[in-house]
């Protein structure tokens, strides 16, 4: 997994989470995650799930969906993907 994750994808990360918890965009960081905003509970973790397959255009596994419990994570999982789409245009 990446160490370092791009600012765009922390920023666009961050403006879904703002969007479908309703919280505001500044007062997340990359340590947020289900336990530290209110508003992330199990239906809505499947909103975000939802919106970030279509705003980054890839599937979550089961497994995957499970472990994007933090906004670390979710830019972290994202990355990979970027990688692994990028690994199989130009392999």
């Amino acid at each position: 997994m990446a160490d370092v994750i791009p600012d765009p994808i922390f920023y666009r990360v961050r403006q879904i989470i703002s969007d479908i918890f309703s919280v505001p965009v500044e007062t997340i960081s990359r340590s947020s995650s289900s336990r530290s905003i209110e508003k992330w509970d199990s239906y809505n973790h499947m909103k975000l799930v939802l919106s970030l397959e279509q705003g980054f255009g890839a599937a979550f596994t089961p497994d995957e969906i499970r472990d994007l419990t933090t906004v670390q994570a979710i830019c972290q999982k994202w990355a990979q993907k970027q990688s692994e789409i990028v690994r199989e245009i130009f392999p």
